[in-house]
């Protein structure tokens, strides 16, 4: 601090700014983050502020993320809505929170209710289900209409729908598990196989392990080699109402979570 005509001085939180940003990414850089909250006054005072001293704007792009909401309210610890992504793990798989913060613009509020990771889930089981259809690779290229959403302000909406429409094309046999991966993993998805994806289940939950559910597909397969059709459906229907699918085919029955 120091002293003036008008008392004890110290310097402001917006100067502050300015003199860090300058003094350790020079009088111009590329990005500049933070909440929307920010644009006025603070963000609004260090431009203001870089002119006057090195005659340009402190930063050649500025990008201004929305608030996490709940039921309408941003999120904070003073009003006691506050959840962390540790809490969500227990739950969700880490690419379910993905996609659902990806499902909004990045400027725009979200509200990360239980629906919309719900959703999220079925969207990546939908992708994950269209690449172990085939084991056909390819040589892999981001899709134009993903790059040109990500171009265009970052838009992740549009991105994730470019991302599904892959899958629909792949689930028709119109493109590769390469494309669609290499899509995917621009995004930060489809960093699983298909088999972890499908498998996976929150670590504190109750969950058949997959020795007991190996033995009940077992069983399933000897009820119906002896025409024991009924005992054959008691077992799915058992399974399918502790969370486990069944999908029989010509390799035999696979099995996922559901």
């Amino acid at each position: 601090g120091w002293d003036s005509p008008w008392g004890r001085g110290r310097p402001g939180w917006h100067i502050e700014c300015s003199a860090m940003s300058a003094a350790h990414l020079g009088q111009q850089f590329d990005i500049h983050g933070g909440g929307i909250d920010l644009i006025f006054p603070h963000h609004e005072n260090e431009v203001a502020q870089s002119l006057c001293a090195n005659g340009m704007n402190p930063a050649r792009l500025w990008m201004h993320n929305g608030h996490l909401v709940v039921a309408g309210q941003k999120m904070s610890k003073s009003l006691g809505n506050f959840t962390t992504v540790e809490d969500r793990l227990k739950k969700w798989h880490g690419e379910v929170i993905r996609w659902a913060l990806l499902s909004s613009r990045y400027p725009d509020p979200l509200d990360m209710t239980g629906k919309l990771l719900e959703d999220s889930k079925k969207q990546l089981d939908y992708l994950y289900d269209a690449l172990r259809r085939n084991p056909e690779s390819g040589s892999g290229e981001l899709s134009d209409a993903m790059a040109d959403a990500l171009r265009s302000d970052l838009n992740t909406p549009f991105a994730l729908t470019a991302l599904y429409a892959l899958a629909k094309s792949r689930h028709a046999g119109e493109t590769t598990k390469a494309d669609l991966l290499a899509s995917g993993q621009a995004l930060g998805l489809l960093q699983s196989s298909p088999e972890d994806w499908f498998r996976w289940h929150p670590a504190d939950a109750d969950a058949l392990s997959e020795t007991d559910i190996a033995t009940q597909i077992e069983a399933r397969r000897q009820a119906r080699a002896a025409r024991d059709f009924a005992g054959a459906d008691r077992i799915r229907n058992e399974l399918l109402a502790q969370g486990v699918g069944l999908e029989d085919g010509a390799g035999g029955t696979t099995w996922k979570r559901i």
